[in-house]
């Protein structure tokens, strides 16, 4: 036996005792998530000291299957875990990498990202959203658009500009900011789906403590690469833990909790899970026997395969985030996503211009209504393109007639007005 298996045997074993011995269906979520912060055991890659154990991907994946195989309730998954906690650890002062993790491993704080805005499209560095020190303060003005959850998290991870005399990429500020304040309004977004799962929030002088700001000021733009390298890396294993992802009703016992979340995954693995759906579709559609359609279902098994095969080696191999796994990852999922698509409305035939209740299938209709916001949502396909090539390639990169250009310097279009439409007969 080698080195690897004696420490995988270890960590087994430990994390199976622990377990055993402390897991209690009739505690509350609040004590439960309090026991595994104090232990390390609910976030075991987070370090010691900071609610974790400092394990790998590969050990924390084993830490996870005998959490499992107790049947215990797991930490919280969302964005705080998976995006916030790298951008701490990564350039975060001691005393907010123990106020934040803490605050996300006991008491459910919740978080969403405040970088995108109207005016930018997928040029982050274009931010107008203002933040001028006020004393041991900031205040933030201006806007940002396509933020999951706004409505209710506690905290948003806001880019704002603090210098307009220098280069758009050299003038950004990170921030931690509370949501729920004065001059904090959420809109919500209304889709093609008929979802509202994106908001627009409108700042009006709202106010963040000098204390939360991440990294250096006007060093903004190092937190944002952070953040992106991690947002696009669906292949990471060890980006959450698997638990309840979001708001979670702490006075709950923790078995109730879990004996919900089973019966959600049950709900989906047996009627809305998309692979499951499609070949439902195709089963019973006049499309069944077509070779065409044979070959589009082979093409999406083995694209499955792939991901699974590289999500399995980076885990195993506890690789770290790499220029290329980011973009890959993000343009895998969008081509498999458009090709679940594409077969199921070729299946669908006519009756695939439906939706609702008309529609064959009404999970289906809504998930190739939302399947063009993956390619958008994260930075574009053509962005992950452009990052690939040049990042990874060595492509030369694209002209930037702005990079020593003052950003108040650059030409900025104001924000045109929806114009009035002529009335219908």
């Amino acid at each position: 036996m080698d080195v690897e298996d004696t420490t995988d045997n270890a960590i087994r074993a430990e994390a199976r005792s622990w377990y055993e011995d402390n897991w209690d269906p009739d505690l509350n979520v609040s004590l439960w998530y309090q026991r595994l912060a104090e232990s390390g055991w609910g976030y075991p890659t987070w370090p010691v000291g900071l609610c974790g154990r400092a394990l790998s991907a590969r050990g924390a994946r084993i830490v996870r299957e005998e959490r499992r195989r107790v049947g215990a309730l797991a930490p919280n998954s969302g964005i705080g875990p998976t995006l916030l906690t790298p951008m701490l650890l990564a350039h975060g002062t001691p005393e907010q990498k123990a106020r934040f993790l803490w605050a996300l491993a006991t008491r459910n704080e919740t978080c969403c990202q405040m970088l995108s805005e109207p005016d930018a499209g997928s040029d982050l560095a274009n931010v107008r959203t203002k933040a001028v020190r006020d004393g041991d303060e900031w205040v933030v003005t201006g806007s940002k658009i396509w933020t999951s959850n706004a409505d209710i998290v506690d905290f948003g991870m806001l880019l704002a500009r603090t210098n307009s005399d220098v280069p758009k990429h050299r003038g950004l500020t990170f921030f931690l900011i509370r949501r729920d304040q004065p001059g904090v309004t959420v809109v919500p977004l209304r889709q093609m789906t008929g979802d509202a799962r994106f908001n627009e929030v409108f700042f009006n002088e709202a106010r963040v403590s000098a204390a939360d700001v991440l990294g250096d000021i006007e060093g903004g733009w190092a937190v944002t690469l952070t953040f992106l390298a991690h947002e696009k890396n669906s292949y990471n294993p060890a980006s959450h833990e698997g638990g309840p992802f979001g708001k979670v009703d702490m006075a709950l016992s923790a078995g109730e909790v879990v004996a919900r979340e089973r019966s959600r995954t049950s709900a989906a693995s047996q009627g809305r899970g998309v692979g499951a759906v499609l070949d439902s579709l195709i089963a019973h559609s006049h499309q069944a026997g077509s070779a065409t359609v044979r070959q589009r279902q082979a093409a999406l098994f083995s694209m499955r395969r792939a991901m699974n095969y590289t999500n399995d080696r980076v885990a195993s191999a506890g690789a770290s985030l790499g220029a290329a796994v980011g973009p890959m990852s993000k343009l895998t999922v969008s081509e498999l996503t458009r090709r679940q698509r594409d077969l199921g409305l070729q299946a669908l035939g006519p009756a695939g211009m439906l939706s609702g209740a008309d529609a064959p299938s009404a999970s289906f209709a809504h998930f190739a209504l939302h399947t063009p916001s993956l390619s958008i949502a994260g930075g574009t396909d053509e962005i992950q393109r452009n990052s690939i090539g040049e990042r990874v390639l060595g492509l030369p990169a694209e002209p930037r007639l702005d990079r020593d250009v003052p950003f108040k310097d650059l030409l900025q279009q104001p924000r045109s007005e929806p114009k009035p439409q002529p009335e219908r007969n």
